[in-house]
């Protein structure tokens, strides 16, 4: 699905610049353009995958290699919903499945922040006072923090100078909006809740908060008191969306007030990121789209939809062999046509056709398209997968194999459904046998095995196994012209 394309693409750009960070940069003390960094790679992370670009290439000759196109337009005639799917196949989606949990979690966890900010504001209003703009709400809290413009105080065990510093540190936060970042980072958890370097780079970016604010802090105030107030207030803290004096990494925190400062020649180490961000936009934002060079309707390929009228074939739940096969015939006509193939079928409406008639259509490669189905027995579900047969006792053999083979190499591509090695058909099948233009015959999966069938009745597929066929097609016109 799109959705979890762009989650595994967004997952894998953070990796990359939390490795790139955790390398390079985590021990310098340029805190603000380390705090910018953490920032930025998130929301690239985000766009990256988001942005498209298409580039055009000529059609490579005498490959097997994935040829990939993006024609985005995807016959629905409704034949097939998920009832349908359900009946057929005797279980549910399991991409459905999945996709309703990921919501149900993300669903929760935005209700959490919610809450959290909720409970915030409403300690502010009702216990807090307002001072130059900011509430100070007086041991409501078990830590130190600020959320905004909300400043939360225990000063039960400090003295007077010390919750100075205190207060200091945490409008020092305030002023700096860490707590936008905060907020960020959190509703980025909700969505990429299963994406570990998420929760790094989030720990990361709170520690960069206090590297900042102590850095701010010890030009006035002297650095061994103020080290040693950290230390005395040092706990655990106990809200992700506000920002705590609270030790969070107290040894490296005192260690960073008395490191010296880096040198300026270090900054170089960010322009690092620039071929970084190249190559992640050419992985994941850029499809390499070739050219169909160029048919132009010189080339012609016949479609066989199997079946039709009284022969229904293999019986699909609540849909049968012969809907099927029409359906990818009309999917694989649109995107052929779309790239200079002049596509004739053999029937285009649901009626007997004779095996004759079949055949009498003249071009350059004749496909007939079938669902097979596997007897019963204990060995009935295991038999899965796409089948490319051509008949070698045909009058073209050679090309029906060459065609045979690119079909093959092509759909060996797609996810979620197999491609068998079986080649030769059985002798007796009439389209194959008494045909003059080079032909093979597919079975696409088996009915008998549930995913399978349910890969053919999803209309997504569908279209997959349509787009890999063409692409098959054009490189054989392709290899065979050259």
């Amino acid at each position: 699905m799109a959705l979890f394309l762009f989650l595994s693409k967004a997952t894998a750009c953070m990796g990359i610049f939390y490795c790139l960070y955790y390398v390079l940069l985590r021990r310098l003390t340029f805190f603000t353009l380390n705090r910018w960094y953490l920032l930025s790679s998130l929301l690239i992370s985000i766009v990256i995958p988001a942005i498209h670009f298409e580039v055009h290439r000529p059609l490579p000759f005498h490959t097997s290699l994935p040829i990939e196109t993006k024609l985005p337009v995807i016959v629905d005639y409704n034949e097939f919903d998920s009832t349908t799917i359900h009946a057929a196949t005797g279980h549910i989606n399991i991409q459905q499945l999945i996709l309703y949990a990921y919501l149900i979690i993300c669903a929760v966890l935005l209700v959490k922040i919610l809450t959290g900010i909720a409970v915030i504001i409403y300690k502010a209003m009702h216990q807090g006072q307002k001072n130059n703009g900011f509430y100070l709400i007086t041991n409501a809290s078990k830590s130190n923090s600020s959320f905004f413009n909300f400043i939360f105080l225990k000063d039960e065990l400090i003295t007077s100078s010390e919750k100075e510093q205190v207060l200091a540190h945490e409008l020092q936060h305030a002023r700096l909006v860490h707590s936008a970042d905060q907020l960020f980072t959190e509703l980025l958890k909700a969505f990429f809740w299963f994406n570990p370097f998420i929760y790094f780079i989030a720990k990361e970016l709170q520690q960069v908060h206090e590297f900042e604010v102590d850095r701010e802090l010890t030009s006035v105030y002297r650095a061994n008191e103020y080290a040693h107030l950290i230390l005395k207030l040092y706990n655990a803290p106990t809200s992700a969306i506000s920002n705590q004096f609270s030790a969070y990494r107290v040894k490296k925190r005192i260690q960073m007030l008395f490191q010296a400062h880096s040198l300026a020649k270090f900054k170089f180490r960010y322009l690092c990121t620039i071929p970084v961000i190249t190559l992640l936009v050419y992985q994941f934002s850029i499809e390499k789209s070739y050219a169909s060079t160029q048919i132009d309707g010189l080339f012609t390929l016949v479609l066989d939809p199997g079946h039709g009228g009284s022969q229904k074939g293999v019986a699909c739940g609540q849909v049968y062999e012969k809907d099927i096969t029409l359906a990818l015939a009309r999917q694989i006509k649109l995107l052929a046509e779309q790239r200079g193939i002049h596509t004739l079928l053999t029937r285009d409406n649901d009626r007997d056709v004779e095996f004759k008639d079949r055949v009498s259509h003249k071009g350059d490669v004749f496909v007939s398209l079938h669902i097979n189905a596997a007897p019963a027995g204990p060995m009935q579900q295991n038999a899965n997968g796409i089948e490319v047969k051509d008949n070698p006792q045909g009058q073209n053999h050679g090309l029906s194999a060459r065609v045979a083979n690119q079909l093959k190499n092509s759909f060996r591509q797609l996810s979620g459904i197999n491609t068998n090695d079986s080649t030769f058909a059985k002798p007796g099948l009439y389209v194959l046998r008494k045909n003059t233009t080079p032909a093979v015959l597919i079975e696409f999966g088996y009915a008998t095995n549930p995913h399978d069938l349910e890969y053919i009745l999803n209309e997504q597929h569908r279209y997959e196994l349509a787009q890999k066929f063409v692409d098959a097609i054009v490189a054989y016109n392709a290899a065979k012209q050259n």
